[in-house]
């Protein structure tokens, strides 16, 4: 069946941007051609003057990926052990805003705009794709504030000319590493930009939030670009899962319930120990049942959901499970002779459970994709909804089984 690329898929895009040449995007390239003069900057033999910002507009369709043959260096399973050595560069006392994974230092789908049709004429849209990118909050005692880091693969290990404006100092390192420092603000913003001699190109950027000043250190960011696990070349051992897929636990009415860290914590406890309970069976996950993460495409912490991979020896399907709180009560579906078969049943504590299964008609031709689903509201307004669905001709998990994980002891807010 296979997963996606991952990230939000995007038909079509259209970018406008004013950027000067040299800063964050096209920081990694050389920019050659332009007048020099003295150097202004301790660490640039050549200091070149700033750039005019100029606005761009880029025309792309297609989808970031994980697995793009343009760029061998990153996969899926690159993403996973990038994202685990940033969370081991981080300093003591540094500790991540729960959010969901996009918006916690996970590294995320390269964006190829190989194909980008750019304007003005003669600027690579390449500039402003080809790395992979993660970001999340830091709080760090009474200070709080965000952190950026993007890495890609530089066109030439050779840094690009110090630009003034761009950089405050240069220094070379005994590995003979380039790094670009930047302050700005009084310390509110805080950027530094690696060269490394494999062709690593990293930029990491800490902003503090209400003139208060970045949660990093120039040292600390200094630490985390030369972190060898963020390295392009760092090799990755077989078997490591990708990222979670980005998933939505949206309902019809925006829930005002807010999920905590130690909330979702518990409650997959409960979908791990239900799943250790069930019958020995040849039936894999590509990560636990309890791999609840906040909502990526639905605002606030609404909702946590999931999304995994399940694998017998005939077929694989996807499994999706959702949970919201202090959920609106459902609206029953009418029923359409040609629709999905619904049925509805009371537990004695109130709980209600609803089974969906497709038509008969509709299970079992070519391409079509079979879906099962059980939804349990529980009187406190706890909805968890557990589905599967698969492509003919895999069959998608018994509506059984999904009830069993819906109506899990424990699953409750």
């Amino acid at each position: 069946m296979g997963r996606r690329g991952g990230g939000v898929g995007v038909d079509v895009v259209v970018i406008g941007a004013v950027v000067a040449v040299g800063v964050v995007v096209a920081g990694l390239l050389n920019d050659i051609g332009r007048e020099e003069y003295s150097a202004q900057i301790p660490g640039c033999d050549v200091v070149e003057p700033a750039v005019e910002p100029r606005r761009i507009n880029i025309g792309w369709a297609g989808y970031p990926s994980y697995d793009s043959p343009r760029y061998p260096w990153f996969s899926g399973s690159k993403a996973t052990v990038m994202t685990a050595a940033l969370a081991g560069a981080l300093p003591e006392g540094a500790e991540l805003e729960f959010a969901p994974p996009s918006q916690s230092l996970v590294f995320q789908p390269i964006l190829d705009l190989s194909d980008a049709v750019v304007e003005p004429e003669g600027v690579d849209a390449e500039d402003f794709g080809g790395s992979t990118s993660a970001q999340g909050k830091l709080t760090r005692g009474s200070s709080s504030g965000s952190l950026t880091v993007d890495v890609r693969r530089a066109r030439s290990k050779e840094p690009r000319p110090c630009v003034a404006g761009e950089l405050d100092r240069r220094s070379t390192l005994r590995d003979g590493t380039v790094i670009d420092i930047q302050e700005q603000a009084g310390g509110q913003t805080r950027s530094v930009m690696a060269y490394l001699p494999d062709g690593t190109g990293m930029w990491v950027r800490a902003e503090g939030e209400e003139s208060s000043p970045a949660p990093l250190t120039i040292e600390e960011l200094t630490a985390i670009v030369t972190t060898p696990g963020l390295r392009v070349t760092t090799p990755v051992s077989a078997g490591i899962p990708p990222p979670p897929e980005q998933c939505s636990a949206k309902e019809d009415e925006p829930a005002t319930y807010e999920f905590d860290r130690a909330t979702v914590d518990r409650l997959n406890r409960v979908l791990d120990a239900h799943w250790q309970l069930r019958p020995a069976g040849p039936m894999t996950l590509d990560r636990p049942l309890g791999s609840l993460q906040l909502s990526d495409l639905d605002a606030g912490r609404s909702g946590v959901c999931e999304e995994l991979t399940v694998t017998t020896p005939d077929s694989e399907s996807l499994l999706r499970v959702a949970i919201t709180g202090e959920a609106p009560p459902r609206i029953q579906e009418p029923e359409r002779p040609d629709g999905p078969r619904r049925s509805t049943s009371t537990l004695p504590d109130g709980t209600v459970v609803e089974r969906v299964e497709p038509a008969p008609s509709a299970a079992g031709g070519p391409s079509t994709e079979t879906i099962r689903s059980v939804t349990v509201t529980r009187p406190s307004g706890a909805r968890v909804r557990v589905s599967s669905s698969a492509r003919a001709p895999a069959d998608p998990l018994g509506i059984d089984e999904l009830e069993a994980i819906a109506t899990a002891p424990g699953l409750e807010l």
